[in-house]
C-alpha cells in the first residue's frame, strides 16, 4: 500500500476535520490534500519519480508533512536530515542517499548555502519558510502548480523513507523502511479513521519528524483521521500550554522530556484533563520518573521500546501495567518489578533473546534482543557489511541485552557492546546505572569499563 493514500482516505472521508495545527496556522484534511497534490506536481516537474530522494533539513513544521505525502504519492524515497548533525554528516547524508531535491528550513539556509558544492546529486534547493535568493520559496512553488491528482503505484516492498542514525565512531547509518513496514506499523498499531467522531483525538508532536517516533506519527495520525498538534521543537512549558490550549489527548515523549515536563513550574497550574494517553521511550526510562510519573500524571501512559530497523516500537509497556495496587502485597511488587520492563511483544512482531551461537535462549535467561517481522528494515544503505551483522537469517540483532519473564515482560540490562567482561563474568552497565540512580543525589549515571590489569576490564561509573 502507498502510504500516500491515508491522506488521500482521510481528505475523502472527514475533508473538513482539522488535520494540522502549528504556530497558530491550521489546515483541514481537504487542505493538506490539495497543498499536497500542488506539491507533487511541482516534484513531478523537477523529475522526481519512483526511487528517487527527497531530503528535508529543517524543524517540524506542517510543510514538513506534506513533503513527505508529495514524496510518497510519487514512488520516491523521503530523507528527513537530522539538524543535530554535524556539517560532515549532513553532506555525507545527502551525498549517500543520492538526494536529488533538499528542503531547507530559515534557520539552516546558511549551513545549506556554505555546503551547496558539496552536495554533488543534489539538483534543487527548495526555502520552506520564507524567501531566499534563488532558492525557489515553498509557498511560490504551490501556487505555481495546479492541485491536478497524481498517483503512482508501488510495489510493497520500495523504500518509502531513509532515517539516519546517529554513531558515535562512525558516519550515520540510513535505515531503508519500506511501504509494507511502515504500513503493517501504522494500521496494526491504531484504528482507521472514523468519520463518525464527534470529538476525534488530538495528537501533540514534539519529538523530531526525522526520529523514526516523528516519522511514524506523520502517518498514525493522518491514518486515523486526528487532528495533529505540532511543536517545531519540543520545550516543557510550551508542551503544557498546547495540550490545555488543543484539548491534547495523545503525545508521544522521551523519559527527559518527561522529567522535564513534570519538573516544570506550570506543571501543577496547567489543566491537562484532556490527556488520555502519554507514551514515552526511545530512550531508558530512569525508575524513579516512571514511578513519579504513575503518581502524578492525570492520564495512562505507555512504554514503547523500539528501534529505527524495526520501523519503531517493538514492545509496549501499556496503561493497565502503569495501575499500581495501593495496597501491599504480591500483586503490588509485581506491578512495581514489570515497571521495570518494556512490556511485551507487540502482535504484528516476533521479539526473542538468543545467544551467540544463534540458539533462542528461554525465559529467565539473558541474551541479545533479536526482532522478526514484515516491517524489520531491509537493510542499511550502501552498507552491506553494516547489513549483515545486524540482519542474519531473518533475525534483526538489535545490539540490546536483556532477558523475559515467563509472562513475555522484556527487562532490558545493557548493550552487546557495552557488556563488560571482568574476571570472566559478563556484566550489564544498565542494571548498575538502574541502582545509581535511585539514590536521591543521583541526575544521571553512566558505567563503563576500563582496562584493569588484574580483572581484565573494571566497572567505572560516571556520576552527575
Amino acid at each position: 500500500m502507498n502510504t500516500s493514500e491515508f491522506l488521500m482516505i482521510a481528505a475523502a472521508t472527514v475533508p473538513e476535520r482539522t488535520a494540522m495545527v502549528c504556530e497558530g496556522k491550521t489546515r483541514t484534511f481537504a487542505e493538506m490534500q490539495e497543498r499536497v497534490n500542488r506539491l507533487v506536481n511541482a516534484l513531478q516537474g523537477m523529475g522526481v519519480g519512483q526511487g528517487q530522494k527527497v531530503a528535508v533539513m529543517a524543524l517540524n513544521s506542517m510543510e514538513y508533512v506534506e513533503t513527505y505525502y508529495a514524496t510518497a504519492r510519487l514512488g520516491g524515497v523521503f530523507v528527513p536530515l537530522n539538524y543535530r548533525a554535524k556539517r560532515e554528516e549532513i553532506v555525507y547524508m545527502c551525498n549517500n542517499a543520492d538526494a536529488a531535491v533538499v528542503f531547507v528550513g530559515e534557520r539552516y539556509l546558511d549551513l545549506l548555502n556554505a555546503i551547496r558544492g558539496e552536495l554533488t546529486t543534489v539538483k534543487h534547493f527548495i526555502a520552506i519558510d520564507s524567501k531566499s535568493g534563488d532558492m525557489p520559496y515553498y509557498e511560490d512553488l504551490l501556487a505555481a502548480h495546479e492541485p491536478e491528482e497524481v498517483f503512482t503505484e508501488i510495489d510493497d516492498a520500495d523504500p518509502t523513507i531513509i532515517i539516519y542514525t546517529s554513531g558515535t565512531t562512525a558516519l550515520p547509518k540510513g535505515v531503508v523502511l519500506t511501504f509494507l513496514g511502515l504500513s503493517v506499523y501504522v494500521t496494526n498499531t491504531v484504528e482507521p479513521v472514523d468519520p463518525t467522531a464527534e470529538n476525534p483525538d488530538v495528537l501533540l508532536v514534539s519529538v523530531p519528524f526525522y526520529h523514526v517516533a516523528g516519522a511514524t506519527t506523520m502517518l498514525s495520525t493522518v491514518w486515523s483521521g486526528r487532528k495533529m498538534v505540532v511543536l517545531p521543537q519540543f520545550e516543557p512549558g510550551a508542551w503544557l500550554v498546547a495540550v490545555q490550549e488543543h484539548g491534547v489527548t495523545h503525545s508521544f515523549i522521551v523519559p527527559t522530556m518527561l522529567k522535564r515536563v513534570m519538573e516544570h513550574e506550570d506543571f501543577d497550574k496547567t489543566d491537562l484533563s484532556s490527556l488520555k494517553l502519554v507514551a514515552y521511550g526511545a530512550a531508558p526510562m530512569p525508575y524513579e520518573v516512571v514511578t513519579k510519573a504513575v503518581e502524578v500524571m492525570p492520564c495512562g501512559l505507555m512504554n514503547a521500546y523500539g528501534q529505527t530497523e524495526s520501523t519503531s516500537s517493538l514492545t509496549f509497556l501499556g496503561p493497565d501495567d502503569h495501575q499500581i495496587p495501593a495496597e501491599e502485597g504480591e500483586a503490588r511488587e509485581l506491578a512495581l518489578k514489570r515497571l521495570r520492563s518494556v512490556g511485551r511483544a507487540m502482535d504484528d512482531i516476533v521479539v526473542m533473546i538468543m545467544d551467540p551461537e544463534g540458539e533462542i535462549l528461554p525465559p529467565g535467561q539473558e541474551g541479545e534482543i533479536v526482532a522478526q517481522g514484515a516491517r524489520v528494515m531491509t537493510g542499511y544503505l550502501n552498507r552491506d557489511e553494516d547489513t549483515s551483522e545486524a540482519i542474519k537469517e531473518g533475525w534483526l540483532h538489535t545490539g540490546d541485552v536483556g532477558w523475559m519473564d515467563d509472562d513475555g515482560y522484556l527487562y532490558i540490562t545493557g548493550r552487546t557492546k557495552d557488556l563488560i567482561i571482568r574476571g570472566g563474568e559478563n556484566i550489564a552497565p544498565g542494571e548498575i546505572e538502574s541502582v545509581l540512580q535511585q539514590h536521591d543525589a543521583v541526575e544521571d549515571a553512566a558505567v563503563i569499563g576500563v582496562p584493569d590489569v588484574e580483572w581484565g576490564e573494571e566497572v567505572k561509573a560516571i556520576v552527575v
